[in-house]
């Protein structure tokens, strides 16, 4: 199975960090008891898993990476704008998901 990063896998990879990203913060200003190393591993794993991860296999994708002269490329550009597109529908709809999520959340236990 070969994931396509499209529009809609980016706004998907959006979604999901912002709907374990707010949880994750709250569950995490509540351990006190961590050392410093333990509370900065569990963010690596969350970041690796919610963030990391998603970004690259539904918003990037695997292809061939930009020449550093991209911009005088027609081709080059229009790959660029592509994911430049997908990027923004990720941050666009982590932002909403995580607005909406945060309001819905009681602020305190």
């Amino acid at each position: 199975m070969s994931l396509q990063p499209s529009l809609k896998t980016a706004a998907v990879a959006g979604a999901w960090l912002a709907l374990w990203a707010v949880p994750f913060e709250r569950w995490m200003d509540k351990q006190h008891a961590l050392g410093e190393l333990q509370s900065n591993l569990l963010f690596l794993a969350f970041a690796l898993v919610f963030f990391l991860l998603p970004g690259y296999f539904l918003v990037l994708g695997r292809q061939a990476p930009f020449a550093r002269d991209w911009m005088f490329d027609h081709e080059e550009r229009g790959r660029y704008a592509v994911v430049a597109k997908r990027m923004f529908a990720w941050f666009l709809s982590g932002g909403v998901v995580m607005a909406i999520w945060s309001a819905i959340l009681p602020s305190s236990p």
